[in-house]
């Protein structure tokens, strides 16, 4: 089996991106960003995307591919969906560089099962100790919530819960989902305690760069 490597970095453009991944199977417009709130007080964390390796979307219902958000609105951040990678990119709509990832583990249970491919992340979590240096572990595809928070602590903030369902009159068989906030991370968490997906945020722009949008509202 013949493996290819590719990294796509925070801060990347559309055209290195397409160069180093190809075209997405969707690109997905968002009107805005319901989790931003969980970022505001988080410690930065660098990372960059292997698909091949994992090593580096709270999923949100705005981050599903759907046939009403294809035609771009004006200032809008959007996403290239890569299904088949298990990755979902956002990018800034006035840089059109990369701003944040999703990475989907494809958990059966998931309003979004079978959509994605999982993506086999592998990403390295720096845990301080009272009493000795910073530590650090690594948190896969396979983790469960409470090992998580055994390493990041429990998060300060309630979760958001996620109804997702194909329309305003129907019901999702699978239940809700919980996203909790760590380091500069949303973590989607299904009710059986395991991962549905991670999503990975840049750097805060300086305060001189903030958009409207990107406020608390």
């Amino acid at each position: 089996m013949r493996v290819f490597e590719r990294c796509v970095f925070f801060g990347d453009s559309c055209q290195d991106v397409l160069s180093t991944l190809g075209s997405p199977h969707k690109v997905f417009y968002k009107s805005e960003d319901k989790v931003r709130e969980f970022i505001q007080a988080q410690d930065f964390v660098q990372w960059c995307l292997s698909p091949i390796t994992g090593l580096v979307f709270c999923q949100m219902k705005i981050h599903s591919p759907s046939p009403h958000k294809q035609v771009p609105s004006k200032c809008n951040d959007y996403f290239f969906n890569y299904f088949t990678l298990g990755v979902d990119i956002l990018f800034d709509a006035n840089t059109h560089k990369v701003k944040k990832f999703v990475l989907h583990t494809n958990y059966p249970g998931h309003y979004n099962f079978n959509i994605y491919h999982r993506c086999e992340f592998k990403i390295p979590l720096v845990i301080k100790r009272d009493s000795a240096d910073s530590q650090t572990e690594t948190c896969t595809t396979y983790s469960k919530w409470d090992s998580i928070q055994d390493l990041l602590g429990h998060p300060v903030e309630k979760p958001v819960v996620l109804h997702r369902s194909s329309s305003p009159n129907n019901t999702n068989p699978f239940g809700s989902t919980f996203c909790f906030g760590l380091q500069r991370m949303i973590f989607e968490v299904m009710q059986n305690n395991h991962i549905a997906s991670v999503t990975l945020y840049g750097p805060t722009r300086p305060s001189s760069q903030l958009r409207t949008s990107d406020l608390p509202q």
